[in-house]
């Protein structure tokens, strides 16, 4: 078993036996590497919960170990052991992360709708043209549903979000 009397020096060590730079570490932690630092010199002596969920996860220590050592109290290592605690920080980090991805979505499906109206305005000629012909291929014909249906649901997506 580890001893958690010392952090500090316990991070640092943990983090060198498993080949993070104070950087690294930090990066995958979502803090700064100061912040790292200031827990390995000691002068930080009470991180962060999410901070000490970080260290579970990429340094292999216990989260209850660490917490109780720490001074946090029961019920607070009982929700951080749960994945209850959120930081506000990071909620707003990754909201804005989905809020881009969001707007990077929407454009694409707003392109391929606009493809979708281009594809069955040119196609319903084709289309007509191909159910007209009396001695026609039934793949061949498949094949043009196929693409109609396509065009004709990829259409509807562009006008319905028109609507909206």
């Amino acid at each position: 078993m580890e001893n958690y009397d010392n952090i500090g020096n316990l991070i640092k060590n943990a983090r060198i036996e498993k080949g993070y730079s104070a950087r690294e570490l930090a990066k995958l932690c979502d803090i700064s590497h100061t912040e790292i630092s200031n827990i390995e010199k000691g002068l930080r002596v009470r991180p962060a919960v999410l901070t000490l969920k970080a260290f579970e996860k990429y340094l292999g220590l216990d989260f209850k170990l660490l917490a109780k050592a720490v001074g946090y109290s029961d019920e607070t290592i009982e929700y951080g052991d749960n994945d209850i605690i959120v930081s506000f920080e990071r909620y707003d980090k990754k909201l804005k992360e989905f809020e881009s991805e969001i707007k990077f979505l929407n454009s694409k499906l707003i392109i391929k709708s606009h493809i979708g109206v281009d594809i069955k305005e040119y196609f319903d000629k084709i289309y007509e043209y191909l159910k007209s012909q009396k001695d026609i291929d039934e793949k061949l014909i498949k094949k043009a549903n196929g693409i109609y249906k396509l065009a004709d649901d990829l259409a509807k997506e562009y006008y319905n979000s028109c609507k909206s």
